[in-house]
């Protein structure tokens, strides 16, 4: 009984944004991890360490949080993801200055469309979106010049972040593996001006190619998936600052207690590959690398053709070098249309 009822709520809900999805609990998973990618970008545009401004359109937690490389239903599903984050660092470079002693905290709301087709390809299942972010953003850091501050920022604001698209996202299954291939595309769309002390685009390009698998077992409702990317960054022209080369992972442990309540131990790992170069990238290669973990649940308050769910998590770095250390709340909505 619990097996065929994991099954039919599995294949109701579909997968998020990096593979959010744990077989419909899934599909929620799926599309929130491209969309999670997405809102780092956005809101930590002047705010951590390793590349240009500390940060870069990896957001540590968000490739990934139930079945992520289920494939979901196909039709059209919404998206609201919800993103919280504060944090500290000693100094970064942010719009071409080094600024010291910087304290942030973001809250940024996106939403996300995403369609999957009937047909198949290649054997396989497909789907492809876009996400736009709105964000409120605050600030306070020193601006330093030869070891000496001076001038100081304590500003806040709300704007439109930068669109991230998710041109083809492909899906594999056999018995209890499931696989999933995308490429994230990040696009300087969003509001930025090299001199605003808050930026809400990172006026580069970013593409990353994620690849994703799941192991569900829907015998007992455990669940294992993990999600490893590769970010590829432009320079951004105004700063002349290339952000290095990034790897992460995202690792998910998951239990389904009956067909609409989950709960979860998520993690990931980061680390730039390459060092930052160009004539902007003045505090040296600051090549970036941290590691987090925390507990997740997710509720689904009805099944059926049209599905809908709502996960909640927490992530907390245990290390973080050239990062801010930092901490991540995550509370997504997701609506699974009937095609």
């Amino acid at each position: 009984m619990y097996k065929s009822k994991v099954k039919q709520f599995l294949f109701a809900t579909d997968s998020l944004l990096q593979g959010l999805s744990i077989c419909r609990i899934c599909w929620y998973g799926a599309y929130r991890l491209y969309l999670l990618a997405f809102l780092y970008l956005i809101f930590f545009q002047g705010t951590l360490l390793a590349a240009e401004g500390g940060s870069s359109n990896y957001l540590p937690g968000n490739y990934g949080e139930y079945a992520v490389a289920i494939a979901p239903e196909p039709g059209w599903s919404y998206l609201n993801f919800n993103s919280f984050y504060s944090g500290k660092l000693n100094r970064a470079v942010l719009q071409g200055n080094v600024n010291i002693g910087i304290d942030t905290s973001s809250f940024f709301n996106t939403s996300a469309l995403i369609y999957s087709p009937d047909e198949k390809i290649l054997g396989g299942s497909f789907s492809a979106g876009a996400f736009i972010p709105i964000g409120y953003v605050t600030l306070d850091s020193n601006i330093e010049v030869n070891n000496s501050t001076i001038l100081s920022a304590n500003v806040h604001e709300s704007n439109v972040g930068d669109i991230s698209l998710m041109p083809f996202s492909w899906y594999s299954s056999t018995d209890n593996w499931h696989f999933n291939i995308y490429e994230f595309i990040i696009a300087p769309t969003g509001s930025y001006d090299i001199d605003n002390d808050i930026n809400f685009s990172r006026n580069y390009w970013s593409f990353d190619t994620v690849f994703a698998l799941t192991n569900l077992n829907l015998d007992n409702g455990r669940e294992f998936s993990l999600a490893a990317g590769f970010m590829v960054n432009t320079e951004n022209n105004d700063t002349q600052y290339r952000t290095g080369n990034e790897f992460h992972v995202d690792g998910m442990f998951n239990q389904f207690f009956s067909e609409t309540f989950a709960v979860g131990l998520h993690f990931y790992l980061y680390k730039q590959v390459n060092a930052d170069s160009g004539s902007g990238a003045i505090l040296g290669d600051f090549k970036g690398e941290s590691y987090g973990a925390g507990p997740s649940l997710l509720w689904v308050p009805w099944v059926g053709k049209q599905s809908f769910s709502i996960t909640a998590t927490w992530l907390h770095d245990f290390y973080a070098s050239n990062r801010i250390e930092s901490d991540y709340a995550l509370i997504t909505l997701v609506w699974q249309m009937d095609e």
